[in-house]
């Protein structure tokens, strides 16, 4: 059998397209949109059950980002990780992402360290999502939110007003299908 031969490719000049109009979809790698980013504020006076230690929550930052949801996330997550009082309880309640890029929390028990891996996303609506989950495993309620808390002041109105119109704007946000 004889090798068939390839001939060089004819050499034909590339049409001028420089008066045509560009497109979003052809837009210059230099004018590539901003990123998307999301904040993850902590509420310092939320009910934090059982597996959650004040002190170390106290010692938080008042929000996570603004970063790429993903960062928010696994900052969020690991955050509730540290302030365990049992690592390995919180560690367990944390949902394992699979497939896609990942990126991972750890936690030390047992005498070892422990990765867990979480799906890199850029979905604000999911990292909201995955925190008011992880929150209701932990039985904590109203720990992570997109917007800042408003901290009560001790002279304006008492810690029982305060949480009753948390709890009137939580119903409200549910009803509308928001997320919390």
């Amino acid at each position: 059998m004889t090798p068939l031969a390839i001939s060089p490719p004819r050499s034909t000049p590339e049409p001028d397209i420089s008066s045509i109009p560009q497109d979003a979809a052809t837009i210059p790698n230099s004018a590539t949109p901003q990123a998307l980013t999301v904040c993850i504020y902590v509420n310092k006076q939320a009910n934090l059950g059982p597996y959650l230690d004040r002190k170390k929550v106290q010692q938080l930052p008042e929000h996570f980002g603004p970063e790429r949801p993903s960062v928010a996330l696994q900052q969020a997550v690991q955050a509730c990780i540290d302030c365990a009082l049992q690592q390995k309880a919180v560690f367990s309640l944390i949902k394992q992402g699979y497939g896609g890029e990942m990126v991972s929390v750890s936690a030390s028990f047992e005498g070892k360290q422990h990765l867990l891996s979480l799906l890199v996303v850029n979905s604000i609506g999911y990292v909201l999502r995955f925190l008011k989950k992880l929150c209701r495993s932990l039985l904590c309620d109203n720990l992570f939110s997109n917007q800042p808390f408003q901290q009560y002041s001790a002279v304006s109105e008492s810690p029982e007003v305060y949480e009753n119109r948390r709890m009137e704007a939580g119903r409200l946000l549910d009803q509308l299908g928001l997320p919390i």
